[in-house]
C-alpha cells in the first residue's frame, strides 16, 4: 500500500479533484458514525460507497498530528495519508462544493476571516468555483493578515464588518467564541461558509444572520451535536448538502445562504481514496508493506 505525506498528498489531490470527491462524500451512500475521543486522539470512522476509512488526529493544542487510513471493499488497507493536510484540503473542498451550489454565479469578491491552517485551502476552493477578483483578509493579528494577504494576492483589512460588507462570499475559519461581525454587514445575496465553531460553545456568525439565512449543513446529525453557530441561535438547518445534490431541496435564491460545516469522516474517506488512486497513476508517495 502507499503512504502520502503532505507534499505528495497535495500533488495527488488538487482542489478541483477534492471538490469532485465531495459529491460522493455528501451523497446518500455513506455512513458517518459519531466521532470518539480516546486519550489525546480523536477517532473518526466513515464509509463512502464501498470504501471505508478512519481518521485519527491529535486533540492536543499545537500538535496537528494524525493519519487517515483507507480500506477497500474486502477490508484490505489501500493506503495512509497525512491527516492534518487532508483535513485542510477536504474542509476547503466541502466549502467549495457548497459555494458552487449556493453562491451567485456572478460573485467575484470574497472575505476571508481568519488566517490559520484552514485559510489558504478555503480561498483556493472558492477560487476554484467562482471567478474571484478580490479577496479581503481579516485577522485579529494584523501582521498575520498582512502576511496571508500577500501570500494569496489579497488585501488585508482591519475591520471584519468592512470585509463582510464588501464581499459576495464570506468564509470564516476561526476559534471564535462570539460573532466576528454584525448582522447589518451581511448584504442580501451574500453566501457564507462558516468553518469554525465546531463545538457547541463556539460561534462565528451572528444569530440574526443565522436566523434569516437559508442554512445548509454537511450532516444534520453532526450539526445538531457540534455546530455552535446553529445551536446557540436555536436554528434547525433547512437542508444538508446531500439534499441539494439529490435535488430533494432547492435553494430559494436571493437572500443570504449559509453553509455550516463541522467536518465529517465521509469527507476524509472520499478525499483520501481519490488521492491514493491518483497517486498510483502519478507514481507519488511511498510504497509500504501491508
Amino acid at each position: 500500500m502507499r503512504y502520502l505525506g503532505p507534499e505528495d498528498l497535495r500533488a495527488a489531490l488538487p482542489m478541483t479533484v477534492a471538490i469532485e470527491a465531495m459529491i460522493a462524500a455528501f451523497g446518500d451512500d455513506r455512513e458517518v458514525p459519531p466521532r470518539v475521543q480516546v486519550g489525546p486522539s480523536l477517532f473518526m470512522p466513515g464509509r463512502v460507497g464501498e470504501m471505508t476509512g478512519i481518521k485519527v488526529v491529535s486533540t492536543v493544542p499545537g500538535s496537528p498530528a494524525g493519519i487517515v487510513a483507507v480500506f477497500d471493499p474486502s477490508g484490505q488497507p489501500v493506503g495512509l495519508v497525512d491527516g492534518p493536510t487532508l483535513t485542510a484540503i477536504r474542509t476547503g473542498a466541502g466549502a467549495g462544493l457548497a459555494t458552487r451550489l449556493l453562491a451567485r454565479p456572478e460573485a467575484y469578491t470574497m472575505a476571508m476571516l481568519g488566517c490559520g491552517a484552514m485559510a489558504a485551502d478555503q480561498v483556493a476552493a472558492v477560487r476554484a468555483v467562482r471567478n474571484i477578483e478580490r479577496v479581503c483578509v481579516w485577522s485579529r493579528d494584523a501582521a498575520r493578515a498582512d502576511a496571508f494577504a500577500a501570500r494569496i494576492g489579497g488585501e488585508a483589512v482591519d475591520d471584519p464588518d468592512k470585509a463582510v460588507r464588501s464581499a459576495h462570499i464570506v468564509t470564516t475559519a476561526t476559534p471564535a467564541l462570539k460573532p466576528l461581525f454584525g448582522d447589518r454587514a451581511v448584504r442580501s445575496g451574500t453566501h457564507l461558509n462558516a468553518i469554525g465553531a465546531f463545538a457547541p460553545h463556539m460561534v462565528e456568525i451572528p444569530a440574526e444572520t443565522v436566523e434569516r439565512a437559508f442554512v445548509v449543513v454537511d450532516d444534520v446529525g453532526a450539526a445538531a451535536r457540534e455546530a455552535g453557530d446553529l445551536i446557540q441561535a436555536g436554528r434547525e438547518p433547512d437542508a444538508a448538502l446531500g439534499d441539494l445534490l439529490a435535488g430533494r431541496i432547492r435553494s430559494p435564491g436571493g437572500g443570504v445562504t449559509l453553509f455550516k460545516s463541522v467536518g465529517i469522516a465521509s469527507q476524509d474517506v472520499a478525499a483520501a481514496a481519490a488521492a491514493l488512486a491518483r497517486a498510483d497513476e502519478l507514481g507519488v508517495g511511498v510504497e509500504i508493506d501491508r
